[in-house]
């Protein structure tokens, strides 16, 4: 249970990353993920929550522009909220507070991101 809740937070940490980059910005969260510094869409590959941000080692494959630190560490907070929500509460409650977490954390990064797009 617990496995699948780590792949479940990844998977949420990721969206949240993606809410928190596009929201301020007046774009939409439908569409494929890409490169800010190219605009190259991602392959299936490079959207591995964790994983592909060690294999391509922080950088766009295509264009080598870096990737941000934030990314993965918004995916395995998630994750980690998310294993500890399901080990420590029961699985109604633990869904709820998991997604309470997800709307508070793309909450606090869109506000984040707003200030440093306004600056």
């Amino acid at each position: 249970m617990l496995v699948y809740a780590a792949m479940f937070g990844l998977a949420f940490g990721s969206f949240v990353n993606a809410a928190i980059e596009r929201i301020p910005r007046g774009e939409s969260l439908n569409g494929r993920s890409h490169c800010d510094g190219c605009h190259r869409a991602l392959r299936v590959w490079e959207l591995i929550p964790v994983l592909s941000f060690v294999a391509l080692r922080g950088r766009c494959s295509s264009c080598g522009v870096a990737i941000g630190l934030r990314t993965p560490l918004v995916e395995g907070i998630c994750a980690a909220a998310f294993v500890a929500a399901f080990w420590m509460l029961a699985v109604p409650v633990a869904v709820a507070t998991c997604a309470g977490f997800v709307a508070i954390v793309v909450a606090i990064g869109v506000a984040f991101v707003k200030k440093d797009l306004q600056s």
